[in-house]
């Protein structure tokens, strides 16, 4: 019998307060993926208002408000399975929009992408380095092997 794969949920946050540029930044990446506001919830859905699939996944991701005037980038997604395709879009958009992606279930507990945050600037120095295990990860190929059981190869540790 075969196990099934363990689902993630993610957030995919700024940690540095408001940032337009970067919700226009994660609209344009949004849209590029053609995926839009709409339907009546907080999901993101296709052009022909499906949610969508990546990596043959239906992957329900969550969005606060983009539309004009929004001033803070931020996304959720919802027990997915960290595919590939899956893995690019997250990387992408924490790229693009410099958000920080809390796992659940971690450890990791915190993954930062492509170098657009670092990682000392939000340790907590008074919490035990083993409840708060961050990550930094180069590529979604890294993200998908930080996820799926191998964080320890790209666990940040504080610097001596």
């Amino acid at each position: 019998m075969e196990t099934p794969a363990q689902l993630f949920w993610l957030v995919l946050a700024t940690p540095e307060g408001p940032d337009p540029a970067g919700v226009e930044k994660l609209r344009h990446l949004l849209e590029r993926h053609g995926l839009a506001a709409g339907g009546g919830d907080a999901l993101l859905r296709t052009r022909d208002g499906r949610l969508p699939v990546f990596g043959g996944e239906v992957t329900p991701v969550e969005s606060a408000w983009l539309g004009p005037g929004a001033h803070t980038p931020y996304l959720q997604v919802h027990g997915i399975s960290a595919n590939p395709a899956q893995c690019g879009l997250l990387f992408d958009a924490a790229v693009a929009a410099r958000l920080l992606i809390g796992v659940e279930p971690g450890p990791p507990h915190a993954v930062v992408c492509g170098g657009a945050l670092d990682p000392e600037d939000y340790l907590d120095p008074s919490r035990p380095p083993e409840l708060e295990v961050f990550c930094r990860v180069g590529s979604p190929e890294e993200l998908r092997d930080c996820l799926r059981g191998n964080a320890d190869a790209y666990r940040y540790d504080r610097p001596d």
